[in-house]
C-alpha cells in the first residue's frame, strides 16, 4: 500500500508530523556531532598507531646497525649514510601506509546484514559535502532510520527475502541515487530539466523517499510482516526507478 503523502493529510496532521520530523532531525544532528567526534578521535589513535610502529621500525634498523657495528668494530661511511636513508624511507611508508579505511560503494554490497546499516551511513556521510544544502535533513532522516533499523537487520536471515530488499535499497538504490546526482556537473545541478524540476531537488526527492522507505520497512519488521516488504520494494522502484527513466 502506497505511503500517505501531505495531499492526503490534513493541514493539521501534516504540520503536525513536519514538527516531529524536525525534532528528529535536531536530535540525529545532536548523535551525528558525537558520532563525528568519535570517529576523529579514532582516526587520530589510527594515525598514532602508524607513527608509533614507523618509531619502533627506524629503532629497530638503528639498533641492528649498532649491535653490527659492534661486532665489526665500526661501520663504513657509505654504509652509515644507506642506514640513515633506509631508515627514513622505512619511516615514511610506516606512517602513511596503510591508509585510513574509506568504505566505497562497493562495500555496501559485501557487508553483512548487521554491518550493512552501519556501513551505509558511513558511506553517505562520506558523501555529505558532495550533496547540496537542501538534502542536509533527507540525509540525517536517513541517518535516523539507519540507527532504528540496524538492531533488526542482524536478527534477519542473511538470504530472506526481507534482507534481499533491504539490500537492494541500500546497497543499490541509495548509492546510485547518490553517485548519479555527484556525477552531474556543478553547474548543470540547478537547472530545471524534464518536468521542469532539477536534479537537485530530484535529489532530495529521492532521499527523502528512500528515507520513508527505511522506516517502512523498520515498521514492517518490527510488527513481523516480512512479505510487506517486497511490496514496497516494487513501490520504491515505480516511485524513483520509473521517475529517473522518466527523467
Amino acid at each position: 500500500m502506497p505511503e500517505p503523502t501531505s495531499k492526503d493529510l490534513g493541514p493539521r496532521a501534516v504540520s503536525t508530523r513536519s514538527a516531529m520530523n524536525q525534532e528528529i532531525i535536531r536530535a540525529a544532528r545532536r548523535q551525528r556531532a558525537a558520532r563525528l567526534y568519535t570517529a576523529r578521535k579514532e582516526r587520530w589513535a589510527f594515525r598514532w598507531r602508524r607513527i608509533r610502529r614507523a618509531f619502533l621500525a627506524v629503532a629497530g634498523i638503528f639498533i641492528a646497525a649498532l649491535t653490527a657495528g659492534l661486532i665489526l668494530g665500526g661501520l663504513s661511511f657509505a654504509t652509515t649514510v644507506l642506514t640513515t636513508l633506509l631508515a627514513f624511507a622505512v619511516f615514511f611508508f610506516l606512517s602513511i601506509y596503510p591508509s585510513s579505511p574509506r568504505l566505497n560503494t562497493g562495500d555496501l554490497g559485501s557487508a553483512t546484514l548487521p554491518e550493512l546499516a552501519g556501513s551505509t551511513e558511513i558511506w553517505l556521510e562520506s558523501r555529505r559535502r558532495a550533496l547540496p544544502s537542501a538534502a542536509v535533513d533527507a540525509v540525517d532522516m536517513i541517518g535516523v532510520r539507519l540507527e532504528q533499523i540496524a538492531p533488526q537487520l542482524a536478527a534477519l536471515q542473511e538470504n530472506g527475502p526481507a534482507a534481499h530488499e533491504v539490500r537492494k535499497l541500500l546497497s543499490e538504490h541509495l548509492p546510485s541515487l547518490v553517485d548519479s546526482y555527484t556525477r552531474i556537473p556543478a553547474e548543470l545541478r540547478n537547472k530545471p530539466h524534464a518536468g521542469g524540476t532539477t536534479p537537485s531537488e530530484q535529489l532530495v526527492d529521492g532521499l527523502d523517499v528512500i528515507a520513508g522507505q527505511i522506516e517502512a520497512m523498520s515498521l514492517d519488521l518490527s510488527r513481523g510482516d516480512l512479505d510487506a516488504l517486497a511490496t514496497r520494494g516494487r513501490f520504491l522502484e515505480a516511485k524513483y526507478v520509473d521517475s529517473r527513466g522518466d527523467a
